[in-house]
């Protein structure tokens, strides 16, 4: 019997079920086009499932003609393999968990796959806003994608990008932070680095300031710093291998920072928190901006950087519509570019 909290996404008929060989089944609902990875252990009597989607980037798994036992997938992007008997990624090793889908077997032999969903993490262990005290929280804008947020006693950094360019030469700061940020960095007592690009950790990169506390901290998961404070850092829905976000809460007062994810958490994210803070301007430096020749001529970069800031705009305008916060700040994306080819 399916919960309330569960969605069916795909059936199978007894039938197609009788008819599912041993390892990886690929099969595509013709309803909505969407695809799935059904995998059978006849030894054992197990039947997995999840969505054929690469946690990578989005790609399309396909049978992998290396592993003749049927439980390794390729992705058709760049080449990732999961292990459908496992649901863990084998190439490169360590890397991710696939999300796994249920089966259920249904009384008259088919089956239907089942995606649960899980409360959303930050509403675990609840907590009630307390009144603050004027000046027990602080917001301070460094420069960039930097932030230092004061509860209390308590002080915490966001992406220390302090000094000197970013990607090569490529980036430089458009704001010089105050005389005392690296003071306050050295200082503070927590250090948030969102994703490894050299705009959001550079002067951790240069300075001699050992850190000795490093915690690579699990996903969906609230943080306890003291009594009051806690965080939970969430993956970025469209490249979890690179972009996370943040909630911090404070007293029952929560402030989230979404830094430059393409699609926090999916997309799921709370609403009508205390602040909500996010990036506005894409990335430059990449593709296809340093490509010459062909159709990357200067007109052809031109329309294609005027279309991609609308959509980005838009997208950020509707998704702190659709979250209603009390206080949104757009803050990373101050930075000026060493060649033209980067504007």
């Amino acid at each position: 019997m399916t919960s309330q909290n569960a969605k069916v996404l795909f059936s199978l008929g007894a039938e197609a079920v009788g008819s599912l060989k041993d390892g990886a089944n690929f099969k595509k609902n013709p309803e909505d086009g969407k695809c799935y990875i059904i995998y059978k252990d006849k030894s054992i009597d197990v039947l997995k499932a999840c969505k054929n989607q690469c946690k990578h980037q989005g790609g399309l798994f396909i049978k992998d003609i290396e592993d003749l036992d049927g439980r390794t997938v390729k992705c058709t992007k760049h080449n990732w393999k999961l292990n459908v008997s496992t649901m863990k990624y084998v190439n490169p090793p360590d890397s991710f968990l696939q999300d796994e889908l249920e089966v259920e077997i249904l009384d008259d032999g088919g089956l239907q796959l089942v995606e649960l969903s899980p409360v959303d993490p930050w509403l675990a262990d609840p907590r009630e806003p307390e009144e603050l005290q004027e000046g027990e929280v602080k917001v301070t804008y460094i420069t960039h994608a930097c932030m230092e947020l004061q509860f209390g006693e308590t002080r915490f950094m966001f992406d220390p990008w302090l000094k000197g360019p970013a990607f090569a030469r490529g980036w430089w700061l458009l704001h010089e932070p105050p005389a005392d940020a690296m003071d306050r960095l050295c200082s503070a007592d927590l250090i948030y680095i969102s994703h490894m690009h050299s705009d959001h950790l550079r002067y951790l990169e240069q300075s001699q300031v050992p850190l000795t506390n490093i915690n690579v901290v699990p996903f969906g998961v609230w943080q306890k710093v003291n009594e009051h404070l806690r965080f939970m850092i969430l993956m970025d829905g469209v490249h979890p291998e690179l972009d996370t976000c943040l909630i911090v809460e404070y007293k029952g007062h929560m402030i989230l920072n979404t830094v430059d994810c393409t699609r926090p958490n999916g997309g799921k994210l709370p609403n009508n928190v205390d602040l909500m803070m996010s990036d506005f301007a894409g990335g430059a430096s990449g593709f296809p901006m340093t490509f010459f020749g062909g159709k990357y001529t200067d007109s052809w970069k031109e329309t294609f950087i005027k279309n991609e800031r609308v959509k980005l705009l838009n997208y950020k305008s509707a998704l702190v519509k659709s979250l209603e916060p009390k206080i949104y700040c757009p803050f990373a994306g101050y930075f000026v570019e060493a060649h033209p080819s980067d504007r």
